[in-house]
């Protein structure tokens, strides 16, 4: 009987990747492969929250935190065409994209196994003006300037 039990167990046991498991789809990447991809295209922007913010200038500028892809990225809204976002991550690794039209851009995500582990930049084309956030924080700011799963 031990053996019948021992090896229904064996058979029915669920395989053990070592990636964290969710509700519904998972996430396309994890910690260093989100590393300079988009958020939305990757489905991290499912269950993020803003770990840090600032405010510069009119802009909003914050850290988007992923704890489904252990993954942050800079947001701003309210800029102007050439403004830059920038997300800084672990071991110096970044990543930026400016606003190429409209008034809003994200930037590719680095790997953040921790919302410390990151932090925000915006640099404001006239004049070169650059401003961070504080590293993030370890829960989520009041609710963020607008939303990235609406269209």
């Amino acid at each position: 009987m031990a053996t019948g039990l021992l090896a229904g167990m064996l058979v029915g046991a669920p395989e053990s990747r070592g990636e964290p498991t969710s509700r519904g789809s998972s996430a396309k990447c994890t910690g260093f492969e989100c590393r300079n991809k988009d958020a939305q295209g990757m489905e991290c922007h499912i269950g993020v929250w803003t770990a840090a913010a600032e405010k510069v200038d009119g802009i909003h500028l914050e850290l988007r935190y992923s704890p489904r892809c252990g993954a942050a990225w800079a947001r701003i809204t309210e800029g102007r065409v050439g403004d830059t976002a920038r997300v800084e991550g672990p071991h110096n690794h970044s990543a930026a994209r400016a606003i190429t039209y409209d008034r809003d851009t994200y930037s590719p995500m680095v790997e953040a196994p921790y919302p410390a582990a990151a932090r925000a930049c915006v640099v404001i084309k006239d004049g070169g003006k650059e401003v961070c956030t504080a590293h993030g924080g370890a829960s989520p700011l009041p609710e963020a300037v607008t939303d990235e799963r609406k269209p």
